[in-house]
């Protein structure tokens, strides 16, 4: 019965990386939305565009980098 389940791990590794990227972007570009709007200070649609991509990379960098922190510590 075991051999029957099919584990995609390639699949997963593809769904985890777009959910730590979209997911530090669109924090960090609501927030940065937000404290902008509070300041009143006005923003191109290409500054959050990149600020959404930027903070999406970083954000697999510190994903990987723990990754392969505890990789090592294994």
């Amino acid at each position: 019965m075991l051999s029957s389940a099919n584990i995609d791990f390639s699949g997963i590794l593809i769904d985890l990386v777009l959910i730590v990227f979209f997911g530090f972007g669109a924090v960090y570009t609501l927030t940065m939305g937000i404290v902008h709007l509070v300041k009143k200070k006005t923003r191109t649609i290409g500054y959050y565009f990149l600020s959404f991509l930027l903070s999406g990379l970083i954000g697999l960098l510190i994903a990987g980098l723990l990754a392969f922190l505890w990789a090592m510590s294994l």
